[in-house]
Parts: C-alpha cells; structure tokens; sequence
C-alpha cells in the first residue's frame, strides 16, 4: 500500500505544532530547563520548512525548495545545540543561533553550487538526507553521552528515537542511491519512503516527550537531592 506524501507532509506539519506545543508547557512547568525552549523553536523551524516544501508543484522555484530544505536542517541543527545546552553546555542563546546559522549556511552553499553545476535533484537530496542523518546522529549521541552524567533513564528513549530518524535518512540515501542507478524505479522507492516519512516523524514525537521526561526526572532528581542534604 503506498502512503501519500502530501497527506503525509500535513501530518508531519501537524505532529511537529503539537510537539513545539507541548515542550512550550513543559518549559513553564520546567523553566530551568532551557533545552524544552530552544528545542520548541527547533520545531517551529522544521514545521515551517516542511510547509514550504508541502507546497511545491512543477513550476516552483529552486530557491523555495533550497529555503525549506535549509530551515529543516536549522531544526535538526536547533535540536543539536539544545541536547548540548540540556547537558550543561553554558552556550548563550545568542551562541547557539550562530552555530545553527553557521550549519545551515554550509549546507545552503553545497546545495547551491550542486544547482550551479546542474546536478541531479537527487543528488541535491542526498546532501539533504546527509545533513539531517548526521544531525539527527549527533544529537542522540549527544543525549546518550548526558546520560553517563546525570544517569537519567528517559535519556534512552529520546536516544532511541533520534537514532531511528538518523536511520530513515540513511534509508532515504539508500533509495536516491538505488534510483539513481536504475536499480529500482522511482515509484517503488517514493512508496518506501512513505513508510519512512510516517517513521521519522512518530521519532520526532517520541523523542520531544522522551525530552520532557528528562526535564522531569532531572528535577524529581534535583528535590530528592535536596532533602536529603
């Protein structure tokens, strides 16, 4: 059965507003949780980029496909820097725009010299599925390596789940790499990727409320602590 990939684009757009939402409340309840804030922009960043590429059509303009494109790899970026910042990274705000703005800049480049050179679109796809895969990477490792630290244990389901959207993009290489060899058709590798975009988006929910589980527990912790001293 294949999936529909736009119906698919307006869930994403929608599961990703109710998870900026509900890190939103989080951070009010937890507001020595800084991670729930940025990690709420972070999503607000890729809804708004999945809402543009949600309405391309054949006469769209490159520079649309590279502006959407570029605001989901500042999401993924965002995500990175609030785990570091949720394990103690003393980052400013103003520091961690500037990193994230420094990610996605590198990756607009490759992608515009790609389109300057008359590469493939598939090929500007990988450099997208690569970027995203390895963000999405360093953040689970990110999350993982806190875990060693404050001994968290909703750490792993967080970790799990960004492990599990680095795993679709590698998937999504996979694919673009089998189409572009003519070793499957388009058609079967868009059905397979449905099922991947259906994947990657129930991690992002996953891993949202696996970060307001952390938040929580960090200051269950935090109070156990405290009386006990």
């Amino acid at each position: 059965m294949q999936l529909h990939l736009p119906t698919l684009d307006l869930v994403s757009i929608f599961t990703t507003l109710v998870a900026a939402g509900v890190s939103v409340l989080a951070w009010y309840l937890h507001r020595d949780a800084v991670a729930l804030r940025s990690w709420a922009a972070a999503l607000l960043l890729g809804a708004v980029g999945t809402l543009l590429f949600s309405l391309r059509n054949p006469s769209t303009s490159a520079v649309v496909f590279v502006t959407a494109d570029g605001l989901t790899v500042a999401s993924f970026a965002a995500m990175w820097v609030s785990m570091r910042r949720f394990n103690g990274d003393p980052a400013t705000p103003v520091r961690m725009a500037m990193v994230v703005a420094a990610i996605t800049c590198v990756f607009v480049l490759l992608v515009t010299l790609s389109w300057q050179m008359g590469a493939a679109l598939r090929a500007q796809s990988l450099v997208f599925s690569l970027f995203v895969g390895g963000l999405a990477l360093a953040t689970a490792w990110e999350t993982w390596r806190g875990g060693r630290l404050d001994r968290l244990q909703s750490r792993r389901i967080a970790a799990v789940a960004l492990a599990g959207v680095a795993a679709t993009r590698l998937v999504r290489v996979g694919l673009l790499a089998l189409d572009w060899f003519d070793i499957m058709d388009p058609e079967t590798c868009d059905m397979a990727w449905g099922y991947g975009m259906y994947f990657s988006t129930a991690c992002v929910l996953v891993v949202t409320f696996g970060l307001v589980l952390m938040a929580s527990e960090q200051q269950y912790l935090r109070q156990i602590g405290a009386r006990r001293a």
